[in-house]
């Protein structure tokens, strides 16, 4: 009678977590340091009232010739073949209304207006926020640390950008403040001359359907060179419609934008450093349509008045299923320094790439990709979720 009890619990459970969950399965490389991994995950993930939880079958492989597999993150320097390693717990989370946490799948960071957090994300990474909600009072924490090993209760950095914000409502106005820290920038053996802090503050305010504001911060380097720059301008929601744009002051030592989704790659080139960047007075224009469900487009232009901009775009456009198939989804992606060089559209310093991906089910995906490289396409395979796009 004993284990037909735990027969039947077991199967409740089992029973809960296919009626509720939704299925994460996710074949892809990764690259820890110098090292690129071959990954393979899958298990559910499911929420009931406040709480989140999502756990998978995590394996790796350093090479796919050898046969050997490895359980857990392939980040620690012993790999594990303990297959308790593989149970990855991938989120959890607890919404309680005035305090707030969530552990999972690193979501892009964007504070303020986006003058200097604009959408940085590790699609790699499982962090930690948590948060507290008092009236108008709204404060956050960005911990990027993940669990490794299940059996020896391991945790490891994921990623080295931990940042805060605080918020409140005065009057009728939105302040906030924000800051984060680099700890790449903290090493002794940093590549170049690496960012430490960044921080900011923003005010904004709502006018006839507009929200106006403007937003300053200051980016702090390894070497003490400290970088100013000043943003204001308008902000539109129009349902398919969204807008910003404005000037902005920038001085020697600062970039708009810099912590994006192009931060990681970016300071990894050699002349990464406060002196790459120069005092500078232009405009930052960002629009962005969406058509639900059939797709969406972002483009985002800085230029100052000597003509040089700044381009980058981002666009998703889902083909919905006909006959026996499941649809296609198209992604592409671009960012130029250097936009229309010589009359042309894409040269040495474009990073771009194109995504024709096929919905093998849920959000599971097999496709190619055309990566710009070399001023030539490359063309890869891949299967996987979303963050392989």
């Amino acid at each position: 009678m004993k284990w037909t009890f735990k027969g039947i619990f077991v199967l409740v459970i089992l029973f809960a977590v296919v009626s509720f969950a939704n299925f994460y399965l996710n074949v892809g490389t990764v690259q820890i340091g110098n090292d690129n991994y071959m990954v393979y995950e899958f298990g559910p993930e499911f929420s009931i009232g406040p709480v989140t939880l999502g756990f998978t079958l995590t394996t790796y492989a350093t090479d796919l010739t050898t046969g050997n597999f490895y359980f857990g993150y392939p980040g620690l320097s012993a790999p594990s073949t303990n297959i308790i390693d593989g149970i990855n717990i991938t989120a959890l989370g607890l919404d309680l209304g005035n305090v707030w946490f969530r552990y999972g799948r690193m979501k892009p960071i964007t504070y303020g207006m986006g003058f200097i957090f604009s959408g940085y994300s590790n699609p790699s990474a499982r962090t930690v926020d948590a948060g507290i909600r008092l009236g108008s009072l709204n404060a956050s924490a960005h911990i990027p640390y993940q669990l490794a090993q299940l059996s020896t209760f391991t945790f490891t950095q994921s990623d080295p950008v931990y940042t805060a914000n605080v918020s409140s409502k005065i009057s009728i106005f939105e302040l906030s403040l924000f800051g984060g820290v680099d700890m790449d920038g903290l090493k002794e053996d940093a590549v170049a001359t690496p960012l430490t802090y960044a921080a900011s503050v923003s005010m904004t305010t709502n006018v006839i359907g507009f929200v106006l504001g403007t937003e300053a911060g200051a980016q702090i380097w390894k070497d003490g060179t400290v970088g100013y720059g000043a943003f204001g301008g308008i902000f539109g929601d129009f349902g398919m419609l969204q807008f910003v744009a404005g000037p902005f002051y920038a001085s020697d030592g600062f970039k708009p934008w810099l912590i994006s989704r192009n931060y990681a790659f970016e300071k990894l080139q050699p002349d990464f450093g406060p002196e790459k960047y120069k005092s500078d007075v232009g405009y930052i224009a960002n629009l962005a349509l969406t058509f639900t469900p059939y797709g969406k487009v972002v483009i985002l232009l800085k230029g100052n008045f000597e003509g040089n901009m700044t381009l980058s775009g981002e666009g998703l456009i889902n083909i919905p299923a006909i006959g026996g198939t499941n649809g296609l989804v198209l992604y592409g992606y671009l960012y130029d320094d250097t936009p229309f060089k010589e009359g042309q559209i894409l040269d040495s310093d474009t990073l771009a790439r194109i995504t024709i991906a096929y919905p093998v089910f849920s959000s599971f995906y097999a496709g190619v990709k055309y990566i710009w490289q070399d001023n030539e396409w490359k063309q890869t395979a891949f299967v996987g979720g979303t963050a392989n796009f």
